[in-house]
């Protein structure tokens, strides 16, 4: 309203916007857009508003690791489920590991240089991780999780090579999975049947984690262990950031069919994802921070065996994946 106004009292004014609506009218011809060279407040609302909103499979992409997810634009519609579980997932973080949207504070950190993994260790990380994969590729057999399959997330087979490797470059004997592996394994498989909305939580934060946090995790290992060589675990057919993307449509368009109450019973999940998996990446740092106790006489033991720690604020307030 300012413009009209002032080219209205103006003749010169007037003239000079004439002449510009006529360079943009052969910008359109020519062009067949004038966004190149049309200032945005000469735009109608409506065109600012088409113009600035992502296509949908570019909002997709950019839901994706690293940083947050997009804001919210007018004209976008509801925002994607997995949109809600990634914040939620975000949320579960501390500070020092999402920056912008960790809420959970950091304690304090009593690592020690000499807190080492082995390679025993790792071998049963490997084997732990393949009785829960190997749970969740039977679990999306179940009606109404076949979209779940061959999703090129399956780490299964990579696990068998990893494992054998393990054993004959260091000589090991593949040791058995944990109760802790075998407890979270039957969970999933109940879950498929039961409830599935909890289960997809599930799927969503196990699989992802291990490209994002987990792999960085396990490349530190591998630093030590194999001097930063990466194993089969950690790598994927084809692009993992676009493999993840499809894997997020599937699951939006699964969970588009839930209520409100199944969706807050999916979100309301995540913590148990994280509470139990970390019991598997214990496998990794509580094995070392035992060790590590020992060799500074921080426990009590009977023969081999702890039988007691002094208590620290490590051990009562670590969560389990803030390692």
């Amino acid at each position: 309203h300012a413009h009209a106004a002032l080219t209205q009292s103006d003749p010169l004014a007037m003239a000079s916007t004439l002449k510009w609506q006529a360079m943009l009218a052969v910008a359109t011809i020519l062009l067949g857009s004038t966004s190149a060279f049309c200032p945005t407040p000469m735009l109608p609302q409506s065109r600012l508003v088409a113009a600035r909103a992502p296509p949908a499979l570019a909002l997709r992409m950019m839901q994706g690791m690293g940083g947050g997810p997009p804001a919210a634009v007018a004209g976008d519609g509801p925002i994607p489920f997995t949109v809600e579980m990634r914040n939620k997932a975000m949320s579960l973080h501390t500070f020092s590991q999402a920056p912008k949207q960790g809420q959970q504070r950091d304690t304090r950190n009593t690592q020690m240089d000499d807190w080492q993994t082995t390679e025993d260790d790792f071998l049963q990380f490997l084997v732990d991780n393949k009785m829960v994969y190997e749970a969740f590729e039977k679990a999306v057999q179940e009606p109404g999780l076949e979209v779940f399959q061959q999703t090129g997330l399956e780490r299964v087979a990579a696990l068998d090579a990893d494992i054998k490797m393990f054993q004959d470059k260091f000589g090991l004997k593949v040791p058995s999975f944990s109760e802790s592996a075998k407890a979270y394994a039957d969970f999933l498989i109940s879950q498929a049947k039961s409830n599935q909305p909890v289960f997809v939580c599930h799927f969503y934060n196990y699989y992802f984690a291990h490209t994002a946090g987990g792999r960085m995790i396990g490349q530190k290992v591998m630093d030590q262990l194999m001097g930063g060589d990466l194993i089969e675990f950690y790598k994927w057919k084809g692009d993992v950031k676009e493999i993840l993307t499809e894997v997020k449509v599937k699951i939006d368009a699964k969970a588009a069919s839930w209520t409100r109450a199944e969706k807050d019973a999916s979100l309301d999940a995540t913590p148990e994802t994280f509470q139990k998996s970390g019991l598997l990446l214990r496998t990794l740092v509580g094995r070392a921070k035992d060790r590590a106790a020992l060799m500074t006489n921080k426990v009590q033991k009977k023969g081999s065996i702890i039988t007691s720690m002094s208590p620290s604020s490590y051990a009562s307030l670590k969560k389990p994946w803030d390692v």
